[in-house]
């Protein structure tokens, strides 16, 4: 088995390395049009986002590196799900019903004037050129939570008879371990973005800082953060585990929803099959590692939960988006 796992480990990252050689030869002959609709990178060059998300995946290789070493000694992490076969007829079900979930969020988008509904609010992470109106952010964070996080669990819960800890749901194995885990990675993590990303928090007021901070939590929390945890992780990933039966493809699989379900972020440029393939490529590039980083933590603690307060909610949404918030709500400086 460890042989096996070993041999998926050097294919995954085999598989890394070829994607991104061909990204690298999309970026020198698109370019980068996705950066225009990106104020924090704006001016960089297609070759320097490149170098950019690469340095972003060495450092989630790190990270799951540290992630592997502090948990090394845990028990007690399988995660519950229904047998191989049950798994895979869920697995179709599921995948469709968040193919069809983002149609459905970028129409509805469309028709209230508003960006696609996407599982990062317009402006996330990189900025926005305009406002996004607090009306947007409340359809936003209703629709991510209604339609991935509560409809799914209802759904298996009234029709296929789950119990909410069969769908991990409530995961309370080991509950100070899990925290010291959350709060080990919540510092590095914190740390490295706010020096490699952006230190703009540091430069707003208290008053910003605590109506900001709470106003990214909130609508991060209930918008992305909880339909993640809910839908990909307790859901989705242990029928990856159930239907692949190995320790390493559930984690790429992860990975890649996790990218899907950001198909129709706001910075995305559809206009022409150059532009569409090179953004394509940084959405890859972009949140596969992060994705990755998620499924190896919940893989690691058998809670879908961690990831969400040690690398998710906090970490980015607080730490690099509460200055978008405060310049979206208008929070001036008293």
């Amino acid at each position: 088995m460890q042989i096996r796992t070993r041999k998926h480990v050097l294919y995954a990252i085999a598989g890394y390395i070829g994607v991104s050689a061909a990204i690298y030869f999309i970026f020198r002959k698109f370019g980068a049009p996705f950066v225009a609709h990106q104020p924090l990178v704006e001016y960089a060059s297609a070759m320097e986002r490149f170098w950019d998300f690469q340095a972003g995946s060495l450092w989630g290789f790190v990270l799951i590196g540290l992630i592997v070493l502090i948990t090394r000694g845990y028990r007690n992490r399988q995660l519950q799900s229904p047998g191989r076969g049950t798994s895979k007829k869920e697995l179709s079900l599921l995948l469709g019903y968040m193919a069809f979930a983002q149609l459905l969020g970028l129409v509805l988008g469309k028709l209230f004037g508003f960006h696609a509904i996407s599982f990062h609010l317009a402006g996330s992470i990189y900025g926005n050129h305009e406002h996004v109106k607090l009306t947007e952010m409340l359809v936003w964070s209703c629709y991510n939570f209604i339609v991935y996080a509560v409809l799914p669990v209802v759904y298996l819960m009234l029709k296929k008879g789950y119990t909410l800890s069969q769908l991990n749901i409530i995961s309370n194995k080991n509950v100070l371990r899990d925290t010291m885990v959350i709060i080990a990675i919540l510092i590095i993590e914190s740390i490295v973005q706010l020096g490699g990303l952006s230190d703009a928090l540091l430069h707003l007021s208290p008053r910003q800082i605590l109506l900001g901070g709470f106003a990214a939590f909130s609508f991060n929390l209930f918008g992305t953060a909880i339909p993640t945890a809910v839908f990909l992780f307790a859901i989705l990933y242990p029928r990856f585990k159930a239907v692949t039966n190995s320790a390493i493809v559930p984690i790429v699989f992860g990975g890649l929803a996790y990218t899907a379900l950001h198909f129709f972020d706001s910075w995305m440029v559809f206009r022409s099959p150059g532009a569409f393939l090179t953004s394509l490529s940084a959405l890859f590039l972009q949140y596969f590692m992060p994705g990755v980083v998620k499924s190896v933590l919940t893989d690691r603690t058998g809670n879908p939960w961690v990831h969400m307060w040690a690398y998710h909610v906090i970490v980015p949404h607080v730490i690099i988006d509460t200055p978008h918030f405060v310049d979206a709500l208008i929070l001036k400086n008293e």
